[in-house]
């Protein structure tokens, strides 16, 4: 088959996209030399961060090789450069890393120092919240990061690496002061270049404490952080429905599309027949007869869906044969007209996704006591909001939440928080990094190496390496013995 050979075209595809989000409006009118400005608004620095993190999100450098390796989605053997085999490109780790600690990291901290000369302490909150996040992420991908020594460039070149469990507390702490700086009286904000909330405070402190919760719970798998969580929980304080939804939005004019649309077009030939439905995310669909199905996924010739497991082969391996009789594809491909669509946006942390936790802190009794209907009650909110934003009609989408089997039916709390897990990725299979990211937590569910390299590795992967730009210019990079080595968080 025609592979596709483009790691690299793929880098120069996002950053054209980033550059050309700047053309969409006045809200993305930035200024694209700012790290030579002596002073500016900190709301053109906040939306360059943006605009550089979600495109780093989506695409080549992140998307791709972490949807296949996290065996959310299946290559059927179309990829070239292997991602589904643990091959991650320089390119993927080393852009990664830069934009984390420059193009979105740096340029969040230089709006922040903008912002408090301005006495701007709204934009402090929503420029400190996007920042916590962009740490949360990186350590999931890396691990030990710098952080209480990144961006001090006058002291040192070489900063430390603080451990995940500092960084995950950092990232708690930099929260915590963006809702104490949160003033939703005062007009005195990011608004026209806040891309995701356009100044609405009351959803950036929702948004905050949503944050909170997801990373509580990764501590919580080490550090006893009940009491914080059952606070979040019980304090009506987290997000209240999709509106609040924290999503970069992407357009269907060019230049502005989401890369993945870009690449459809690029290779229109066969670029859909590159992601195909993984059985951990289609078969707890079709178990349920889920919605969101025909959202998803394109059923084969017969109308069935079949999933493909991660380095397997698919039924379709030239591109002549999809030319001729794409039929001849048994297996359920992505539905490219929603999924890979120009505008499909960049969820970074969804009302569905934090009901779901809710759900879980309810049957774990985390901080608060357990709580079966509770849990029911967040848990089919999750479901019927993902079905909803997802595509799928509300009456249709409510009597599916409604109908699904209660938690307290499943046999146990085990079963009970496999069913959660299962929803969770469910909503995270466009977000593979919350998706991956959720599984190592959550040890659900349970993968193997991909039977193509199980030689060659004793675990699946858990995390990135180091850049090899890091490695070669910082003695502090910690060794570590394999992708496969779990990070400090995991189980």
């Amino acid at each position: 088959m025609k592979k596709i050979l483009y790691r690299v075209l793929t880098l120069f595809t996002i950053t054209g996209s980033a550059l050309g989000l700047q053309a969409c409006g006045d809200w993305l009118d930035i200024n694209t030399n700012e790290l030579a400005a002596t002073k500016t608004e900190p709301g053109y620095l906040f939306n360059y961060a943006a605009i550089n993190y979600s495109s780093k999100r989506v695409g080549g450098d992140q998307w791709l090789p972490i949807t296949y390796a996290a065996q959310v989605v299946s290559d059927a053997d179309n990829w070239f450069v292997g991602d589904d085999m643990y091959n991650i490109s320089t390119y993927a780790t080393g852009n990664g890393w830069v934009t984390s600690y420059s193009s979105a990291g740096y340029n969040l901290l230089k709006a922040i120092d903008f912002a408090i000369e301005g006495n701007d302490f709204n934009a402090v909150a929503q420029c400190k919240i996007l920042l916590a996040n962009t740490v949360w992420e990186s350590s999931m991908i890396y691990g030990d990061i710098p952080y209480s020594e990144a961006w001090k460039i006058e002291e040192t070149q070489t900063p430390h690496f603080d451990t995940q469990k500092d960084v995950l507390y950092a990232c708690i702490t930099l929260l915590d002061e963006a809702l104490a700086n949160i003033d939703e009286s005062n007009p005195l904000c990011i608004d026209k270049y806040d891309i995701y909330y356009t100044g609405d405070m009351a959803k950036w402190r929702r948004l905050a404490n949503s944050l909170k919760l997801k990373i509580y719970l990764y501590l919580a798998n080490k550090e006893d952080v009940a009491s914080k969580i059952g606070e979040l929980v019980t304090g009506n304080g987290l997000m209240t429905s999709t509106a609040d939804d924290f999503i970069f939005p992407f357009f269907t004019n060019p230049g502005n599309q989401n890369p993945n649309y870009q690449l459809t077009v690029q290779y229109s030939d066969y670029y859909e027949y590159c992601f195909f439905a993984n059985p951990t995310v289609l078969d707890p669909m079709k178990a349920l007869d889920d919605p969101r199905l025909p959202q998803y996924f394109r059923p084969n010739a017969d109308g069935e869906y079949i999933g493909i497991a991660a380095s397997e082969q698919g039924s379709v391996v030239t591109d002549d044969e999809i030319a001729q009789d794409p039929s001849k594809c048994i297996e359920a491909v992505f539905n490219k007209d929603n999924l890979l669509r120009a505008d499909y946006p960049d969820v970074i942390c969804s009302y569905a996704e934090t009901m779901l936790y809710v759900a879980e802190v309810y049957v774990r009794g985390l901080g608060v006591a357990k709580d079966m209907a509770k849990a029911d009650e967040a848990y089919r909110k999750g479901i019927e909001a993902s079905c909803v934003y997802n595509g799928v009609d509300a009456a249709t989408a409510a009597s599916f939440a409604a109908g699904v089997p209660s938690l307290s039916t499943l046999g146990g709390d085990e079963q009970a928080l496999q069913a959660i897990a299962s929803q969770q990725r469910i909503e995270m299979m466009m977000r593979p990094l919350e998706a991956w990211s959720n599984q190592r937590r959550t040890g659900y569910p349970a993968l193997e190496v991909p039977v193509a390299i199980r030689n060659f590795y004793p675990g699946i992967m858990q995390r990135w390496t180091y850049p090899d730009r890091e490695s070669s210019v910082n003695d502090n990079v910690p060794y570590v013995d394999g992708i496969w080595v779990k990070m400090w968080f995991q189980n």
